[in-house]
This record gives C-alpha cells, sequence and structure tokens, in this order.
C-alpha cells in the first residue's frame, strides 16, 4: 500500500450522516444499451488540513478520501445514488486541528456491455456545480459506441468519452448524432 492509500484509510466515515442528497441518473436517445460499470465514486477534501507524505522529501498534501455511493439501477437507463456532504468524520487526524471534509467531485461510468475494450461514457463533475445548478447535462457522440474505432478501422481500447456540456458549437443536424447523460439533484 503507498503512503497515500495508508493515510486515506485513517480518515474515518461520519457514522450519522446528516446532509444527504438524491442524484438521479437519466440517460436519454443512447444508441444502444448502457451498463453502469461501478457505484459512482465521490471525492471528498480537507482543504483545511495538510499532512506531510514524505518525512524525507518533506512533501505535504491535503487529506482526500474517496467514497462509493451505492447506485442503484430503477429502469433500463434510470438510475439514483444517495450521497452525503458530510460523509467523511471532521476530526483531528493529524494532532494539528480539526480536518473539516467537504465533497468536491463525483463520478460514474457506463459500457456497453462492460467489456474492457469498449468506450467508458464517463459522467464527472463538481459536486458545488451540481448543488448550485440542480441539473446537469453532457452530451456523448453516438458513433463512439460501443467502441471508438480508428481511421484505419482498429479498436482503440480504453478510450473514455467525458462528453460536453455546451453542444450549442454544433448543428441540429449534429445533436442527432448525440445521446445525453442528465443528472439532477435532490436535498433530502
Amino acid at each position: 500500500m503507498s503512503i497515500q492509500e495508508q493515510t486515506e484509510a485513517r480518515f474515518q466515515l461520519n457514522p450519522h450522516p446528516k446532509q444527504a442528497y438524491r442524484l438521479k441518473i437519466k440517460i436519454n436517445d443512447a444508441p444502444g444499451p448502457l451498463r453502469l460499470m461501478r457505484n459512482m465514486s465521490v471525492g471528498y477534501g480537507a482543504r483545511d488540513c495538510s499532512y506531510i507524505i514524505n518525512h524525507i522529501e518533506g512533501v505535504s498534501a491535503n487529506p482526500e478520501k474517496k467514497v462509493r455511493a451505492e447506485t442503484r439501477k430503477l429502469a433500463e437507463f434510470e438510475y439514483e445514488a444517495i450521497i452525503y456532504a458530510d460523509a467523511v468524520q471532521d476530526e483531528d487526524y493529524f494532532g494539528e486541528g480539526i480536518c473539516h471534509w467537504k465533497p468536491e467531485g463525483f463520478g460514474l461510468g457506463f459500457t456497453a456491455t462492460g467489456s474492457q475494450d469498449e468506450t467508458v461514457f464517463n459522467f464527472g463533475d463538481a459536486l458545488d456545480n451540481l448543488i448550485e445548478k440542480k441539473i446537469l447535462t453532457k452530451y456523448y457522440w453516438k458513433w463512439s459506441y460501443p467502441y471508438f474505432t480508428r481511421e484505419d478501422g482498429s479498436i482503440s481500447p480504453d478510450f473514455v468519452n467525458f462528453g460536453i456540456t455546451s453542444p450549442e458549437l454544433y448543428s441540429a443536424e449534429e445533436h442527432k448524432e448525440m445521446f445525453t447523460i442528465t443528472v439532477t439533484l435532490e436535498e433530502i
């Protein structure tokens, strides 16, 4: 285990989180079936704390922790997850004062069947954006489903399509060549 992984293992989950959000994920106009790769991942950071990663070099870092949120399938192209803004326990982990944790970003990915060489359609963003706007949509090119194919006809393995947020640059005809993933947030 790396020093970073060892340190992250020290950070405890809050046994009684209270700031809950329901995230609903809806896929529209997909060119075929899409399968959730794994539960949603939420990244947390304590930017008011730091620790020394390597005492010899004196390298410091801010604490970070990834937490998986169970993502339930509701229908063929609909999912939901409950996340907590206070999922990580505020605590004095380094003997220098309490570390205050905040969610920073979230992400999830879909593939056609789960095969390793298929395009991953990734939806990730800063959680603050979603809290502020309550709804985020990303646009993905249908032609990269289920595989991203190079000009020579070969498949590009491990291709990740991160989507775009502003399709205004494209014509109405090109919009027909896209599908969307929309995430909405509801405070519980």
